[in-house]
């Protein structure tokens, strides 16, 4: 197969087609901890409806979506985080999560191919910052349910 002057034998296909299957694998991973973190939310708080997370696995429209993700996710995580009494950083999340919307952006732009590879790697190296982040707020989140379960639970049987 030939693109552009440049031939592709079948294991560049196939390399390039198990990539994508990777690539896109992961980033349902990611989505899908958006969306749990997101869940924990109380609507009242959240910027970004649960399933609007998925939008990030549309390719080039990603690019724009990924700093929506940063400002709103981290919106709805101060509002939570200030309804529960959690103290925590400010606006959490949201630097990691423009800095790796930042380098998206840059590695997609056809400047010159140094700077695409350079950006990507880094871009990488703050989206697993950022994947890791979130999915520590969801845990916190969830930590918390289950501390005001707990709570509940041990008041009730205090009053009968």
């Amino acid at each position: 197969m030939e693109y552009n002057g440049i031939t592709f034998t079948e294991d560049m296909i196939w390399a390039l087609a198990i990539t994508m299957v990777i690539y896109y694998t992961v980033l349902a991973f990611y989505c899908h901890t958006l969306k749990r973190t997101l869940d924990l939310i109380a609507e009242g708080n959240r910027f970004l409806k649960p399933k609007l997370a998925w939008l990030a696995m549309i390719p080039i429209f990603n690019i724009y979506w990924n700093f929506v993700i940063a400002s709103r996710m981290s919106d709805s995580l101060t509002n939570e985080f200030y309804d529960r009494k959690i103290p925590e950083e400010e606006y959490p999340g949201k630097v990691t999560g423009t800095t790796y919307a930042i380098l998206i952006a840059l590695a997609n732009f056809p400047v010159s191919q140094g700077l695409s590879v350079f950006t990507g790697l880094f871009s990488l190296y703050f989206f697993i910052r950022y994947w890791i982040k979130i999915d520590n707020f969801r845990v916190l989140l969830k930590e918390h349910n289950r501390y005001l379960m707990l709570q509940k639970e041990s008041n009730e049987h205090e009053t009968t």
